[in-house]
C-alpha cells in the first residue's frame, strides 16, 4: 500500500485544498445563511453540507475529468457558472434587510429550509466549486488511479472533516460573536463573494476564449 501513496501530493493537495475550503471563511456565510435555525436544523445542515463536499470531492479524484468530457464541459465553461451563483448569492445577503437569504426561503418554502440550502448553494459552489475540482483534476493527472485515490482521497477527508467540524461549530460562535458581529461579517462576506464571482467570472471568460479562440488575446499586438 506505501507504493499507492504519494506523501509529497498529498501534504501539497490537502495544502490546497484547506486554501480553497477555508473554513474560516465560510463560517459567516453559513452563520447567515442559517440565521434563525434551530440548533437541530442547522446540526442537519452541517452534515449535509459536509456529506456533499465529500462526496463531490471523491467524485472529482475519480471520475471528475470523464464527467466533464462526457457532457462536453470545460473548466472554464463550469467556472462561470459558479461565478454567476456566487454573484446571485452575494448580492441576496447584501441586499437583505432583516432577513438572510436562508430565512427569506424559509419564509416562502416552509420546512423546505432544513436542508434545501445545504447542497446548493452552501456546498456547491460555495464550499466546493470550479477551483476545488480543477485543482483536483490536476493532481488526479499526476498519479495512476490507484495513487489518486489513496492520496488524493485522504487528503479529502481530512479537509472536509476541518470544514464539517468549523460548521457544527458554528452556533456555539454565533453565540460569542452576537447578532450585531455576525450581521456586520454576513454584510462583509457578501461584498467579499460578489468580488469572487466577479474574478471567477472573468477568469473564466479569458480561459474560455483562450480555449476556444487560441492566440486571439496575445495576438492582439502582432
Amino acid at each position: 500500500m506505501a507504493e499507492l501513496f504519494d506523501q509529497a501530493v498529498f501534504l501539497k493537495f490537502l495544502a490546497a485544498l484547506l486554501a480553497i475550503f477555508n473554513p474560516l471563511y465560510g463560517i459567516p456565510i453559513f452563520l447567515g445563511m442559517t440565521e434563525g435555525y434551530s440548533a437541530p436544523e442547522r446540526k442537519r445542515v452541517a452534515l449535509v453540507v459536509t456529506g456533499t463536499i465529500v462526496v463531490v470531492a471523491l467524485l472529482s479524484v475519480v471520475v471528475g475529468e470523464k464527467i466533464l468530457a462526457i457532457f462536453g464541459i470545460d473548466i472554464p465553461s463550469f467556472r462561470i457558472a459558479g461565478g454567476l451563483i456566487i454573484f446571485g448569492v452575494g448580492m441576496s445577503m447584501m441586499n437583505a434587510s432583516d432577513r438572510t437569504p436562508g430565512d427569506q426561503q424559509a419564509a416562502e418554502h416552509g420546512h423546505l429550509k432544513k436542508s434545501s440550502i445545504a447542497v446548493v448553494p452552501l456546498a456547491i459552489p460555495l464550499t466546493i466549486g470550479p477551483g476545488t475540482i480543477a485543482t483536483t483534476i490536476v493532481f488526479a493527472h499526476t498519479l495512476t488511479d490507484g495513487e489518486a485515490i489513496v492520496t488524493l482521497g485522504l487528503a479529502v477527508l481530512i479537509a472536509c472533516a476541518v470544514v464539517g467540524i468549523g460548521l457544527l461549530f458554528a452556533d456555539p460562535i454565533s453565540r460569542f460573536l452576537g447578532p450585531t458581529m455576525i450581521n456586520v461579517i454576513t454584510r462583509v462576506m457578501a461584498i467579499i463573494l460578489v468580488a469572487v464571482a466577479v474574478e471567477m467570472l472573468v477568469t473564466g471568460v479569458f480561459n474560455a476564449i483562450d480555449t476556444h479562440y487560441p492566440g486571439l488575446t496575445s495576438g492582439s499586438g502582432s
